[in-house]
């Protein structure tokens, strides 16, 4: 049996509210959703929340994924990152108080969670290294803070 084929099988299962199911995808897949929301949120109580309410979801919702739009990983992800963001948002519009994103340092220290396994972890740090850090920067405020290119533009005074 293919880990592929146990993924749809335990997805199938958590669409039919089988528990044990959704208990081995949290365990197979809640380091990397927390490291994703981590680094966004810099706060490992709201990481946390932001976890059980990627997790809830995947329960409420299972049949919504998509295995023809990507792996599973990718989906939950891509909903740990709006819910992040959409956390952050809230925050700062609750203080007005804006809080700058560290782009981690030289050797990609502070970038972990933001690829999927660690090869592409490595290839991922190589390619934003590789960049000049104004150019970095715009990349972590768009992805990690959300902004949009309106914001981002204003936020570092460019077009």
């Amino acid at each position: 049996m293919s880990a592929q084929w146990d993924e749809q099988e335990l997805l199938r299962r958590v669409h039919h509210r089988d528990q044990d199911a959704l208990l081995l995808l949290y365990r197979q897949h809640s380091g990397r959703v927390f490291a994703l929301a981590y680094r966004i949120l810099n706060n490992r109580h709201e990481a946390e929340e932001i976890v059980q309410e990627v997790f809830l979801r995947l329960w409420e919702k299972a049949s919504q994924y998509d295995p023809a739009k990507g792996a599973l990983l990718a989906w939950l992800l891509t909903v740990t990152r709006n819910l992040a963001l959409d956390f952050k948002r809230r925050e700062i519009r609750r203080s007005r108080f804006f809080v700058s994103f560290s782009t981690g340092d030289e050797n990609g220290e502070g970038m972990e969670g933001i690829a999927f396994n660690p090869g592409d972890r490595e290839l991922t740090r190589q390619a934003l290294l590789s960049l000049p850090p104004e150019q970095r920067e715009i990349l972590e405020l768009s992805y990690f803070e959300g902004f949009t290119q309106s914001e981002v533009a204003e936020e570092l005074n460019i077009p």
